[in-house]
């Protein structure tokens, strides 16, 4: 055990400092380490103590490799044995908190396997124990020591999205998902198609927990948006369900779906989500009874689903945006007027007084409530005009609001020229030019042009482009 204690210590070395020798010496080192923990463990629990003698911050590279050593051999025990570790933890969650708090991000980047299982394992324990919320700070501060822009797709990111969910700790995941994602990871990163899915489902759910209709619209946009060949994700499908009941509770109306969405899915989408769409067509008709039915056929649906709640909303919605309709029309009106020609007498005057004041608080409808008598049928809601002038707290929001789209665009900026010299220089391109230089070869032998004229290409590749945007 000496020995292996010796060689987690020898790393980093203060004798290397040349960015290529550290490389190779972190890489040399990974694999000696490798051997030196399978050689040296006995199976006593003595072997644990090594991580006491181990500072995650000085020595992030070993400790991260001491951990993921000691997780795999708890999972190489019978089932029994390893399900009572886990839970358990064997003192390992803790310290994998610690870990993720406190390590030097120039380390890490050689263990790239490493580093994905302990998170797995993080992620797993959080839900065995049912205390998904202590994984969740943990995850976030590891993702921005990484990557401080947030900018890359990593596996942290979907794990961060299911444990912010399950825990309900949305503003926590909040300042991740607000990071523009400019790459995803190859195939080599372990990132895969259905983990892309998941990322942007569960930050969808998280913008709809706090109600950020916008964003939950954007995110759900991109799943049902993602390219497919033969078959389609039930990921998807209930990425659908859930864009339009967003799209209602956002504009208070359906949308067509972004233009890159393969005509698959759409046929798809119709198929499977049809008491999604009849719900929104009766949403759109302006009439409650057909859509309180509607509502009330497809129960069983919305409950199976898990949208339930997203229905009760939009009924709420509905009611609201017609009260809020009489004001285009009437300067005042009486409560039981606001009931009948809104609320299609469902309510008496109370709670038609209740239902106005609530929407005045939540949503500052501008309206106030008058009593001209003491005759509590008589009340009268009057519909309020902003005539003030804009003031000088809304300038300076206006300018702050411009600022920040500014730094946003420069971002986006750099971030699209170094994503095309990513593109330059990927293996997918070359082998593209290589295809294009003997397509041309050929063309020159025959003496003929075979294809597209070159225009045509181009003006091809501009309407793409403008789909995209």
């Amino acid at each position: 055990m000496e020995d292996a204690l010796h060689q987690l210590l020898s790393f980093p070395s203060p004798s290397v400092t040349a960015h290529e020798t550290y490389e190779t010496h972190a890489r040399d080192f990974i694999a000696s380490t490798r051997e030196v923990l399978a050689n040296a463990f006995d199976g006593s629990d003595k072997f644990y103590s090594l991580l006491d003698h181990v500072d995650p911050s000085t020595h992030s590279l070993s400790y991260l490799l001491l951990l993921n050593f000691l997780i795999l051999e708890t999972k190489r025990k019978s089932p029994k044995a390893a399900f009572d570790d886990l839970r358990a933890g064997r003192q390992l969650l803790p310290r994998t908190l610690t870990f993720l708090n406190t390590f030097d991000p120039s380390q890490i980047s050689y263990a790239a396997n490493e580093y994905r299982n302990i998170l797995g394992f993080i992620l797993k324990v959080a839900e065995m124990e049912n205390k998904p919320f202590v994984a969740v700070r943990p995850i976030k501060n590891a993702i921005f020591k990484l990557d401080p822009a947030s900018s890359t797709l990593t596996i942290a990111h979907v794990y961060l999205a299911r444990m912010s969910l399950l825990a309900r700790a949305y503003k926590l995941a909040r300042p991740v998902l607000d990071q523009t994602i400019f790459a995803i990871p190859s195939a080599a990163d372990q990132l895969t198609y259905t983990d892309h899915m998941k990322y942007f489902l569960y930050g969808g759910m998280i913008y709809m927990a706090l109600k950020e209709w916008s964003k939950a619209r954007h995110f759900l946009s991109i799943v049902i948006s993602s390219p497919v060949i033969n078959s389609i994700s039930r990921i998807m499908v209930e990425a659908y369900k859930k864009w339009v009941l967003v799209n209602l509770l956002e504009n208070g109306t359906t949308a067509s779906p972004p233009k890159v969405t393969s005509p698959l899915a759409l046929k798809v989408f119709k198929a499977l989500a049809r008491p999604y769409d009849a719900l929104a067509t009766a949403f759109i008709s302006g009439k409650w009874e057909k859509l309180r039915d509607e509502a009330e056929f497809g129960q069983t649906i919305w409950r199976t689903d898990k949208n339930n709640g997203l229905v009760q909303q939009v009924l709420i919605h509905f009611r609201r945006q017609a009260v809020r309709g009489l004001g285009s029309t009437f300067a005042a009106v009486t409560t039981t007027d606001v009931s009948e020609r809104a609320l299609s007498n469902t309510m008496d005057v109370l709670e038609t007084e209740r239902f106005i004041v609530a929407l005045a608080i939540q949503e500052g409808f501008a309206t106030s409530l008058i009593h001209p008598s003491k005759d509590s049928k008589a009340s009268m809601l009057r519909f309020l005009t902003d005539r003030m002038e804009p003031s000088i707290d809304i300038e300076v929001s206006l300018e702050e609001q411009l600022r920040l789209q500014h730094q946003k665009l420069e971002h986006l900026a750099r971030s699209v020229q170094a994503s095309d010299r990513k593109l330059e220089f990927s293996k997918e391109y070359v082998n593209y030019l290589r295809k294009t230089q003997k397509r041309n070869d050929a063309t020159s032998k025959d003496g003929g042009f075979v294809g597209r004229p070159k225009d045509q290409n181009i003006d091809i590749d501009e309407d793409m482009m403008d789909d995209l945007q």
